[in-house]
């Protein structure tokens, strides 16, 4: 006689087994370890502080993918402390090496000479640490005490004090004659001067080779 439970329970087997398969084919990395309200320091050979970092989650897989949840990354340099805060972040290897930052992407330089903070904001980033630079394809929005500037995409060299505006850059100044508005494909400030530069020149071959990054790595379409 047909046995209708028995097969309803073997197709039911089946398709747990087809989904927990195409669980792992989506899914193929494994967490190994989780740490909640962490904080971690990296300190140099005469243990000077060399970054701090600190958040709500981090989870390390078996090919030691990190992700972090709400990360606070702070770097300490002789003449400047940057902190990078988001949403989250991911260490492709573990490494510290590349970070990339996604959504509500801040970042705070504050130079020690000059006591002088300059703001900046977006929405994915690509953070390399060895090079301490900070690049990304997307709408900018730099502030500092005087002036608010946006752009498309961004490259800033930490370490030079450089930063460019790739696209589109627009520079809104208050001074004693109120507000001015300056305009230009692309725009570099150096911070250690505080000066601000028009280029109009093209940054589309930096900035396309930023977005493939960018887009490969956050998988955007």
């Amino acid at each position: 006689m047909f046995d209708i439970h028995k097969y309803i329970l073997i197709i039911a087997c089946i398709a747990f087994s087809a989904s927990s398969e195409s669980n792992n084919v989506n899914n193929p990395e494994t967490s190994k370890n989780q740490l909640h309200n962490f904080s971690t320091v990296k300190n140099d050979k005469n243990m000077q502080i060399q970054w701090t970092l600190d958040g709500e989650l981090m989870e390390t897989y078996d090919n030691n993918k990190t992700f972090v949840k709400r990360p606070e990354l702070k770097l300490y340099k002789d003449s400047s402390l940057t902190t990078i805060k988001s949403n989250t972040a991911i260490d492709p290897t573990g490494d510290m090496d590349e970070i990339y930052l996604k959504n509500n992407v801040y970042i705070k330089r504050t130079s020690k000479s000059q006591n002088q903070s300059i703001k900046m904001y977006t929405s994915y980033a690509i953070f390399y640490i060895s090079r301490n630079l900070i690049e990304t394809d997307k709408d900018v929005t730099i502030i500092t005490e005087k002036s608010k500037t946006t752009g498309i995409g961004m490259s800033a060299d930490l370490d030079a004090g450089l930063i460019v505006l790739l696209e589109n850059a627009k520079r809104e100044v208050k001074d004693e004659e109120g507000i001015r508005i300056i305009q230009g494909n692309k725009m570099i400030y150096n911070t250690n001067t505080n000066e601000w530069i028009v280029d109009n020149s093209s940054g589309d071959v930096i900035k396309e080779k930023i977005k493939k990054k960018v887009t490969t790595t956050f998988n955007i379409k």
